[in-house]
């Protein structure tokens, strides 16, 4: 899919609201946990390279970052690949949470005692 929406862009140009990322396979909705990544939905405007984000669950210590990290790695190849710059994410989930385990790590993160 990556390759297919730098190409399109390349060869039709940046109008157009086509060109999303779909995360996922029919049969996911099958499993008990499905990908918690949904889409990427991509956007250049004014010769910069936007994505809209939407995961369906996201872990706010576990996933987060790395999930961050590796959507503007991606962000950044598409955008020196089609030869436009790289814009914004905005981002949404449905769910996002920090599991029990990781409570007090991120408490101290973030300089909290109670």
């Amino acid at each position: 899919q990556i390759e297919w929406i730098i190409d399109t862009y390349k060869r039709y140009g940046v109008r157009n609201n086509q060109m999303v990322l779909q995360v996922a396979h029919p049969s996911d909705l099958t499993l008990v946990d499905p990908p918690c990544l949904r889409s990427i939905d991509t956007r250049i405007q004014d010769g910069v390279l936007n994505f809209f984000v939407y995961f369906r669950s996201w872990d706010l210590w576990g996933g987060l970052p790395a999930n961050l990290a590796g959507i503007q790695n991606l962000k950044e190849y598409m955008a020196g690949e089609i030869g436009v710059k790289d814009g914004e994410m905005i981002i949404e989930s449905k769910g996002l949470h920090l599991y029990g385990y990781a409570e007090d790590l991120a408490k101290l993160r973030c300089l909290k005692t109670d």
